[in-house]
């Protein structure tokens, strides 16, 4: 069945995109080779018993073997960091913006890190914005596209304070949050103020191999949240640590400042909160926390479903401090790079559209 649902001979696929069409459903319960062929230019040659004849070539079935061993090797696996670490990957704007090269280095770094530094970004408002449209398009939330974050004793958020912010994720109360995050220090003299990120995502492999069952409290108990403003309102539940299918952390959601009261079975108030009391102290402490201060022109790129962020507190008297952000999706920025890399379009299964695209 999956042989067959993977022609690309005959009308199986649209001629000019690649794409499919045949229709999965149509395929007969009983499908099944009359006859089998392969020859090492050619590949497998298959005869159905519904009439169709196929081809694949050797290359394609290499590319699409989903044996568990290819699986695992053709899994990504990211780089996880501690404060030993010692600094972010950083790299110059004028070859981010400029150079192929560039861009793709900054994007692999992002993919293996979940975070990294553009340096001598121009510092005027607005430029975030214009640096992330060479990325990807801006994703839109409730409130500003382009943040301000300043000092601003009537600002909606705690980040408009000059306290300090404990480590956490960007607007957990969607139900998707943003899944990137682009911070531009337009202005940084203020007394204070170093920025603080960590790898939630080490940490929390730390967890699970430290104490399972706490990662597993972790997994199952939906944790509500909000942020809003005179006008806007965002307000989402799901667990703070949310798994993909093959057991891999997925999404992250930390924030201490946005959580709503609880509203779950008795019996899991007590456990979450031995959970998130282990979880907050491994992410405040200095075994993962990474503590910087950013020039002006810096430019500070996250995965927001994996890197937490915050800061130390700063005297607003002091001197300026003027930050400006934007966010983006993590499919579009990895998009981005296969695109650069010339790896996003689908690799056709005969030999002859093979040799057409080579």
């Amino acid at each position: 069945m999956w042989l067959r649902d993977n022609s690309w001979s005959g009308d199986s696929r649209v001629t000019q995109t690649g794409e499919r069409q045949l229709f999965t459903a149509d395929i007969r319960a009983d499908i099944a080779p009359v006859s089998v062929q392969f020859e090492p230019a050619e590949g497998l040659r298959i005869e159905w018993n519904d009439g169709h004849t196929a081809t694949y070539a050797t290359s394609w079935l290499l590319r699409h073997d989903y044996s568990q061993r290819a699986r695992t090797g053709r899994r990504h696996t990211p780089r996880l960091w501690d404060a030993g670490l010692g600094a972010l990957p950083a790299f110059a704007h004028r070859d981010v913006v400029g150079t192929v090269e560039g861009q793709l280095a900054y994007l692999d770094a992002l993919r293996d890190m979940g975070a990294a530094i553009v340096r001598e970004v121009p510092t005027v408002a607005g430029e975030v914005e214009r640096f992330a449209q060479t990325l990807g398009p801006v994703r839109e939330i409730a409130f500003a596209r382009v943040h301000d974050v300043r000092h601003d004793p009537a600002g909606y958020n705690v980040s408009h304070t000059a306290g300090e912010l404990k480590p956490h994720t960007d607007l957990p109360s969607y139900t998707w949050p943003p899944s990137v995050q682009l911070l531009h220090f337009l202005v940084n003299r203020a007394d204070g103020g170093e920025s603080t990120v960590v790898d939630g995502w080490r940490v929390l492999a730390d967890l699970r191999k430290e104490d399972p069952d706490t990662f597993r409290t972790l997994t199952q108990v939906p944790v509500p949240y909000q942020l809003f403003s005179d006008t806007e309102d965002t307000q989402a539940a799901a667990p703070m640590v949310q798994l993909d299918t093959e057991g891999a952390v997925r999404t992250f959601r930390f924030s201490n400042q946005l959580a709503l009261p609880l509203d779950v079975a008795f019996e899991q108030v007590e456990p979450f909160y031995a959970a998130c009391r282990r979880l907050g102290a491994m992410i405040d402490s200095d075994r993962y926390k990474l503590t910087f201060k950013a020039d002006d022109g810096d430019l500070l790129t996250l995965h927001g479903h994996r890197v937490l962020h915050g800061r130390r507190a700063y005297d607003p008297a002091s001197g300026p401090r003027h930050l400006q952000d934007v966010y983006l999706e993590w499919d579009d920025l990895m998009a981005r790079r296969r695109v650069l890399r010339g790896e996003h379009k689908p690799l056709p299964a005969t030999a002859a559209a093979l040799e057409a695209t080579a």
